[in-house]
């Protein structure tokens, strides 16, 4: 029997020694987040094995066949000392808190400590009253479970946020501290000295499992799961938006560092106030208003406002995150290019008049030059009611509405000279999609007063239907757009060398962009267009906006 026990003392004695030795090589490696916190815990366990092996079979030392409690206690006191660096491990490894002060580290351990305090007084027989005694095992008792409880738990919890960490390898990790705890809790029941012995290697070796699963099998030191906390956390304090998270009495209770920056202020002091007082706007103010301005370290500056929700598993409202977001270069450009703009079509159309008025009392010697003053006169003119028409979709907020894409084909045909063209249509009756209708009759129309303008002999527009819209297709046989511009298009820029002749591929372009659409072309003995103009309603989309 002796023998037997002895054999299986060896079977804890080797897995504590593996315990151990992955312990060093873990130390000895780069260091990682948790990587240190874990090798910590490990080599404690993998002690105790070795400790308990070794007593065990040590003649004059307490063992399994002598009955002895202190035997029995020796594996807990150890499992007992690795609780700290195991949550210590789990809160690094998951990104929950990645730095962990040496203050915390001390404050987390020193409860623990009673364990073999209260081993070592209970082996010198000193006399304790009963009542403090229990007292104190409870608590400590219940506090170990609850640092072991709470690593199990955030390592399973990272599993519903990170998809790249698997339940199976947070189970592995978490049948170290758990499958070790259970096996040698059994030991210290009243069994045979042959029972206590198998408890004392199932320990061990679940321990062992636990460790090698998740290092082999899963990965253990692989992509760090800490990599999406950390990021999350990067992306708020790194983003140049001020973010301000508020509870339901719209007090501050986060905020991040460019908010802190930017207000010129302390965190301590954001943290104590209301948003009310920090940006001079209640949040109902701030949801109602397009942008707000906010006095800064840089001055007075616009910003772009947007709040959501903070609710909790049960859809009550906690409080809200707000951010804000500097658009005061694109306020002035808009208000610039507003100015400019019409400032540039008023006096364009004023100077153009002037231009005809005087070219129309030329005498009759000139009429050639008479005509071609008048007509550059009119295409100028033309230009600026052309660059009126896209402002008006591109900038303006518009509603979707109901637009029959068959009646505007039509429509244009009707305005436009067709004389010596050809023009065949393959339509259905009705085309209707719900969208933006300013966008939609300046898409169709741009390419196909072009193609009626350009076309050698024949016009082709076709209608069909797509899974998400309708696809207007417009064919001239035309000498086709010059690849130039196409390029130009493509580029999204003009240059001196590379441009367009006018503003009627641009107008395409940004019509179907407003629409959320697509537009392509084909250059083969001809031009053929296809603009693709999805239905907002089909789409889930309840307004264009520019």
């Amino acid at each position: 029997m002796v023998s037997l026990i002895y054999g299986l003392l060896a079977i804890g004695l080797s897995a504590g020694g593996w315990l151990c030795w992955i312990s060093y090589s873990l130390l000895r490696r780069d260091p990682q987040l948790g990587r240190r916190a874990l090798a910590i815990a490990v080599g404690i366990l993998g002690t105790g094995s070795v400790l308990t092996a070794v007593v065990g079979v040590v003649p004059w030392l307490p063992g399994p066949e002598t009955g002895e409690q202190i035997w029995l206690l020796l594996p807990l006191v150890t499992w007992n000392l690795m609780t700290a660096p195991w949550l210590v491990f789990a809160l690094q490894y998951t990104g929950t808190r990645p730095a962990i002060s040496r203050r915390l580290i001390v404050a987390l351990t020193v409860p623990v400590l009673l364990v073999p305090l209260r081993v070592g007084v209970q082996a010198s027989r000193v006399e304790l009253p009963p009542a403090i005694v229990g007292f104190t095992a409870t608590v400590v008792f219940a506090y170990v479970l609850s640092l072991v409880a709470s690593g199990c738990y955030l390592l399973i919890r990272q599993n519903k946020t990170d998809a790249r960490f698997s339940l199976r390898q947070a189970l592995s990790l978490s049948a170290i501290p758990i499958g070790s705890f259970l096996f040698w809790n059994l030991s210290t029941l009243e069994i045979t000295a042959t029972a206590m012995a198998v408890t004392f290697d199932a320990g061990a070796i679940t321990a062992c499992v636990g460790l090698a699963a998740a290092r082999y099998r899963y990965g253990l030191f692989g992509p760090i799961p800490a990599v999406g906390a950390l990021g999350e956390n990067a992306l708020i304090e790194q983003t140049d938006d001020l973010m301000f998270v508020v509870d339901a009495n719209e007090r501050v209770v986060q905020s991040n560092r460019t908010a802190v920056e930017t207000l010129d202020t302390a965190r301590s002091e954001l943290l104590k106030s209301k948003v009310g007082d920090v940006l001079g706007y209640e949040v109902d103010e701030i949801v109602a208003s397009e942008t707000i301005s906010l006095e800064t370290s840089a001055g007075v500056r616009q910003y772009d406002s947007q709040l959501s929700a903070v609710t909790d598993p049960h859809g009550n409202r906690l409080g809200s995150v707000l951010s804000f977001r500097d658009v005061s270069d694109r306020e002035v450009s808009q208000q610039r290019l507003s100015v400019l703009n019409r400032v540039l079509r008023h006096n364009l159309r004023n100077r153009m008049d002037v231009i005809k008025s005087h070219a129309e009392t030329l005498p009759g010697t000139v009429d050639e030059h008479r005509s071609s003053i008048i007509a550059a006169a009119d295409d100028a003119v033309a230009l600026g009611r052309q660059a009126q028409r896209i402002d008006q979709f591109v900038s303006a907020q518009e509603s979707s509405s109901q637009v029959d894409l068959t009646r505007i084909v039509r429509r244009v045909l009707d305005r436009v000279s067709t004389v010596g063209v050809t023009v065949t249509t393959d339509m259905p009756g009705t085309a209707i999609v719900t969208t933006n209708r300013r966008a939609a009759e300046n898409a169709i129309e741009s390419p196909l007063k072009n193609a009626v303008t350009y076309a050698a002999s024949s016009v082709a527009v076709t209608i069909t239907t797509t899974d998400g819209g309708y696809c207007v297709t417009i064919s001239d046989d035309g000498p086709g757009i010059p690849a130039a511009e196409l390029d130009a298009l493509n580029r999204g820029t003009e240059d001196p060398l590379t441009h367009t002749t006018g503003l009627g591929l641009w107008q395409l372009k940004w019509a179907a962009m407003t629409l959320n659409g697509d537009v392509s072309f084909e250059i083969n003995d001809g031009t053929t267009v296809r603009i693709d103009i999805p239905d907002n309603e089909a789409s889930g989309v309840t307004s264009s906006a520019a």
